[in-house]
Parts: C-alpha cells; sequence; structure tokens
C-alpha cells in the first residue's frame, strides 16, 4: 500500500466524522481530524512495510493503545480498518453520546436537509 491509497482508505473509512488534514508523502503520513475533537496520525514504514497510527494529544504525547489494545502493525487493508475502528471505537467512548448526536446532526443530516431533491 502506498501512501495516497491510505489516505484515501482512511477517508473512505471515515466519511463525515473525519475533516482531512495532510498528507505528507516524505514522512509517509496521513493526518486527520476526527469528530473536531482527535487528531489522527497514520503512518506507513517502507523499509519494513508496517502500519502505524496513534491520537496526538499535546506537544509531544502520542495515545498508540485504545483500552489495552494496539492497532495492527499489518499494512494490508484489512488489517488497517481493524485498526480504524478500533480508535474509532475508543474516540466514540470518549464524546458524550449528546456529542455524537449533535455532530451526526451537523454533518450528516444538514446535508440533507440543504439539498433540494
Amino acid at each position: 500500500m502506498d501512501i495516497n491509497a491510505l489516505y484515501n482508505l482512511v477517508e473512505n473509512f471515515f466519511g463525515y466524522k473525519a475533516k482531512m488534514r495532510e498528507l505528507h508523502s516524505v514522512k509517509k503520513e496521513v493526518t486527520c481530524l476526527l469528530y473536531d475533537s482527535f487528531l489522527l496520525v497514520c503512518s506507513l514504514d517502507d523499509r519494513y512495510g508496517m502500519f502505524g497510527a496513534g491520537l496526538v494529544i499535546g506537544k509531544d504525547e502520542v495515545i498508540t493503545e485504545f483500552l489495552g489494545k494496539s492497532c495492527s502493525l499489518n499494512s494490508d487493508e484489512e488489517s488497517i480498518k481493524q485498526s480504524l475502528q478500533m480508535i474509532d471505537d475508543y474516540c466514540r467512548l470518549r464524546l458524550p453520546d449528546k456529542f455524537l448526536e449533535a455532530y451526526y446532526q451537523a454533518y450528516v443530516l444538514k446535508q440533507y436537509e440543504d439539498c433540494d431533491i
């Protein structure tokens, strides 16, 4: 998998939940903002063919373990999707249901209200 494919995979997996921020081809990183609340960085290591992901908190801190589980290091599509699902589940647990509902209404339902179908 190359960095462009990873960008597309992350964007398609999260959909409305993520605002894609950056594709850094030199660093082999993809960055997005999940639920307007969590900065997610995903990376590929060409040398070893490994995938990495973490939530950036603060200046020098990154969460890479999610409720005792780590992301898969495998860089195949299915393994990456499983890791992204684990991160999504973790983020949703940290956000109140009231916020998640308001976020959904703002970014999904509002789109349908604005469309003249």
